[in-house]
């Protein structure tokens, strides 16, 4: 099914701000504030023009203004009418006006829109979106999400996509129940951190091309010790502790400084003139793909597990 010009202009705007924040979180470790409100403005410009050009009840043409102070309630953990109210007052006004809209929404729904009916299904796709903002605020508060990145990245683009756009290969047949059950944010995130797996994979190829082989082959690749020394965001996957050599493949957060460089002086004094060092990828490039690759075959990878092991 050919995309329309709102799919099409929410693809082109999330692709272009999630490349330029992975080339900011790859050389700097940060990403602008500014992507995030971009995508709150855009996203709520874009779906309101949306449902008022598809006819929609002039109720839900309110969406965007409930889905807005959701966000600030969110973002800024409840100040979002001023410094100088109390936070309490805030989050009470913030939740009168999302309960109302979800109430609004239940009526619509209630009133006889079946789930495979197009209003319907839009209809519970934003209901979905404060839902969504709720997981990335409890993904970020028990530290699943690390990053302040890659939380208000997830908040935010619940707001730019809130419908499911029609996938251009939808090889598995996905059917329309699976999109409400696992909102567009929600099969990105799974996406991406799918394709987290596929490091170990990328990092093999790249050591057998330069004829770099061992057990930390899957988890690293070998660097001059100079290089080492200077080059930003890596860790050490090996050292020299009590006279002994050690491999290491995760929990590098007690990597200091001081700590990289007494171990390179080490391994330098051992005779060893390259070192194995794994690479900080920001989650941020994975995020940016599965965004991408879900806008092209919706949530296939979520939808291929299940069905190869429920054997549907």
């Amino acid at each position: 099914m050919p995309w329309d010009a709102f799919s099409m202009a929410r693809l082109a705007l999330g692709a272009a701000v999630l490349l330029y924040a992975v080339r900011s979180d790859v050389l700097t470790r940060r990403v602008t504030d500014a992507c995030w409100w971009l995508f709150l403005g855009a996203g709520i410009f874009i779906l309101e023009a949306q449902l008022v050009f598809e006819g929609e009840d002039p109720l839900y043409l309110l969406s965007p203004f409930y889905i807005a102070v959701f966000f600030l309630t969110l973002w800024f953990e409840g100040e979002v009418l001023g410094d100088h109210v109390k936070t309490k007052d805030s989050l009470a006004v913030a939740g009168l006006l999302n309960a109302a809209a979800i109430t609004i929404y239940l009526i619509q729904v209630l009133k006889g829109a079946e789930i495979d009916d197009l209003a319907g299904l839009r209809h519970l796709q934003l209901l979905s979106i404060p839902v969504m903002m709720l997981v990335a605020y409890g993904l970020y508060r028990t530290q699943l999400l690390s990053g302040g990145a890659d939380a208000k990245a997830f908040l935010s683009l619940a707001v730019l996509v809130p419908f499911y756009p029609a996938p251009q290969f939808d090889i598995l047949g996905i059917p329309t129940v699976f999109l409400i059950i696992c909102p567009f944010v929600l099969a990105v995130f799974f996406s991406a951190a799918f394709f987290t797996l596929l490091n170990p994979l990328g990092l093999v190829i790249y050591n057998i091309s330069r004829g770099d082989t061992g057990r930390l082959m899957f988890f690293a690749y070998r660097l001059p010790l100079g290089e080492a020394r200077t080059k930003k965001f890596i860790w050490l996957s090996e050292s020299i502790e009590g006279g002994k050599r050690l491999n290491h493949y995760f929990r590098f957060r007690d990597q200091t400084g001081k700590w990289k460089r007494t171990q390179l002086d080490m391994l330098r004094e051992a005779g060893e003139k390259k070192v194995w060092v794994q690479p900080q990828i920001p989650f941020m490039v994975q995020l940016a793909a599965g965004f991408i690759f879900t806008y092209l075959f919706g949530n296939i990878i979520l939808f291929g597990i299940i069905k190869l092991f429920s054997g549907v």
